[in-house]
């Protein structure tokens, strides 16, 4: 995306802005990643896997910025044709619940459709509830699952609940 384009969180306490964000922003988006991921899932990427999908052609990045400039959110999209898969979506706990993560995944939309997607999909764990609110809240429904995709602690499995959400004006 070469916008440079930038939005203010509606409902954040600070202004954020959301800018594009690529592998310079690598140090700000791994401080979001290890903030925002809870170990006991393993959900969270490593540095040199973010590099290397920020460095796919097809994949965009957008990285919230509080007013002091400190990192608050990101999301991570690959876009493959009529479809975009949103890979990752973080908003750090102390940011959560201020309209951040509401704010990238309706950035996120906008930038599927400014590459003529016709619908983005993501998938999230089954217990994760305060995502899958706010899917649904956004216009995502869900459309399948993949049964003991994630792993917790001690083995623990959970479902991923694949979700879509269509595209059109």
């Amino acid at each position: 995306m070469a916008s440079s384009r930038s939005i203010i969180a509606a409902g954040a306490i600070d202004a954020v802005r959301i800018v594009e964000a690529d592998a310079g922003q690598l140090d700000a988006l791994m401080t979001v990643m290890r903030g925002s991921f809870d170990p006991a899932f393993g959900e969270a990427w490593s540095a040199a896997q973010l590099a290397g999908t920020l460095a796919e052609s097809i994949s965009f990045a957008r990285l919230a910025r509080l007013a002091d400039d400190r990192p608050a959110g990101f999301t991570l999209c690959r876009c493959n044709g009529p479809e975009v898969e949103l890979l990752l979506i973080a908003v750090v706990p102390d940011q959560r619940s201020l309209g951040i993560g509401r704010a990238l995944l309706d950035r996120a939309c906008s930038d599927a459709r400014d590459l003529a997607a016709a619908e983005i999909f993501l998938e999230v764990r089954e217990n994760n509830m305060a995502a899958r609110r706010l899917y649904g809240q956004t216009g995502f429904a869900e459309i399948g699952r993949r049964r003991d995709y994630y792993a917790g602690a001690a083995g623990t499995r959970y479902a991923a609940v694949t979700m879509r959400r269509l595209l059109s004006a």
